[in-house]
């Protein structure tokens, strides 16, 4: 890294981020202002594909499922690296965006999480750009959809062909999704999500009682689903996020729904899990079923079914291996003590569970009351992440000669971008 650091390119490139560091915070003022929940991002996105075109990026393009991805060509002999950061936020269209100002403090919802993150992609594209740095290999810059809970990684999904389409060939994979700059995720926390619908013929609490309640066996699910015993590790855990149901005081109801998160670090721990919690709740609707004495086929029952509204895989790398090392080096000659965040759930999952080396990093500057109205950015030190990022890439990618950290490049395609 020291090496690198003394090329005289690379030099210029870390002046260049430096200086573009006013237009990097503009960027990311205009963005947040712009609402982009998941699956709604067509704004944001087109914001980003005029950014990617200025910057020098070839081959931009806005894919099938609207992430937007542009590349700067490498020489052709090394490792093919994704540098991503989600434009989708956690917030609906109706969210009140009013930018505030408190000296270095900005304030507004998805300021930092994870606008802040597409805003330095484009600075590090035009660093590259200005002072004519090419790695060994291509790197692709992504600006991706639906990171956020049920958008359930789509874009990512899509870019690794995990939803049916084209896999793309990448040995590498850097998101940029965190509010402490010298962090690094290195493992990923798997998780399924349902929705749970029991169904009910419904009536009046009085001259009705005696049907089955939809809301009762919703309860004796709940009841269950709270007794059960994870494992501590690997971290296992389950919650009943929201519940839903009835129109009225004295009405049994004729549906209800409970939306159930359950994660893990660990794919087996996961999958025992998520059929401990089928299982649960079909028997708890077979016990409301027989306290009134019905069975299965009688017309008044309940039933049930479940919607698979998110399933994000799990994954592990060790601290030590290659692209977790080079982060933490590529922290330390910028003057940063690296923060081992360890597991998380993020855009790197997908790589992570394919067995392609990956991380999410930090961004720079400060921030906090991330998923909150009062999210709030700090422009202080900005560059120091952008400036890691490009070294992280050159390091990984390799780059004249210096090949200390360069991933082993798994592949051997040439994918136009432009032709999806």
């Amino acid at each position: 890294m020291e090496e690198l650091l003394r090329c005289k390119t690379v030099q210029e490139a870390f002046r260049f981020l430096e200086k573009d560091d006013k237009r990097t915070l503009q960027e990311t003022l205009e963005m947040c202002q712009i609402p982009a929940p998941s699956y709604q991002e067509e704004k944001k996105a087109e914001y980003v594909f005029g950014k990617m075109q200025e910057a020098g990026l070839e081959d931009v393009h806005i894919d099938e499922v609207g992430n937007v991805l542009g590349v700067r060509k490498g020489n052709g002999n090394g490792p093919r690296i994704v540098l991503a950061g989600h434009t989708d936020t956690v917030f609906p269209m109706e969210t009140d965006l009013t930018l505030k100002q408190d000296g270095n403090r900005y304030s507004c919802p998805g300021i930092g999480d994870d606008t802040r993150a597409v805003a330095e992609l484009l600075s590090i594209a035009r660093a590259m750009n200005a002072v004519g740095i090419r790695g060994e290999g291509d790197i692709v810059f992504c600006a991706n959809v639906c990171e956020e809970g049920l958008g359930d990684l789509r874009g990512t999904k899509h870019v690794f062909g995990v939803d049916g389409s084209a896999r793309h060939p990448f040995d590498g994979f850097i998101s940029i999704d965190d509010k402490n700059t010298s962090g690094i995720i290195y493992q990923a926390v798997g998780s399924e999500r349902y929705l749970v619908t029991f169904h009910g013929t419904g009536g009046h609490s009085y001259t009705g009682f005696g049907i089955p309640s939809p809301i009762h066996a919703m309860g004796r699910a709940i009841a269950k689903i709270s007794d059960f015993q994870v494992p501590s590790a690997p971290k296992t855990t389950f919650t009943v996020g929201v519940v839903n149901g009835g129109s009225s005081v004295n009405v049994i109801a004729e549906e209800s729904s409970m939306l159930v998160d359950m994660r893990s670090l660990d794919a087996n721990a996961l999958a025992e899990l998520s059929a401990k919690f089928h299982k649960a709740v079909e028997e708890a609707v077979e016990e409301e079923n027989a306290r009134w004495g019905l069975g299965i086929n009688d017309s008044d029952c309940i039933t049930v079914t479940f919607e698979q509204k998110g399933k994000r895989p799990a994954g592990t790398q060790e601290k030590q291996c290659q692209i977790v090392q080079a982060a933490n080096v590529a922290n330390q000659v910028i003057g940063m003590e690296t923060l081992y965040i360890g597991a998380a759930s993020t855009d790197a999952n997908i790589p992570i569970s394919l067995g392609i080396p990956a991380i999410t990093v930090g961004w720079g500057g400060k921030g906090g009351g991330e998923h909150t109205i009062h999210e709030w950015y700090e422009h202080t030190e900005t560059w120091k992440g952008p400036q890691r990022d490009l070294l992280l890439l050159l390091a990984l990618s390799g780059f004249e000669g210096i090949r200390k950290y360069q991933l082993p490049h798994i592949t051997d395609f040439n994918v136009d971008f432009s032709k999806e």
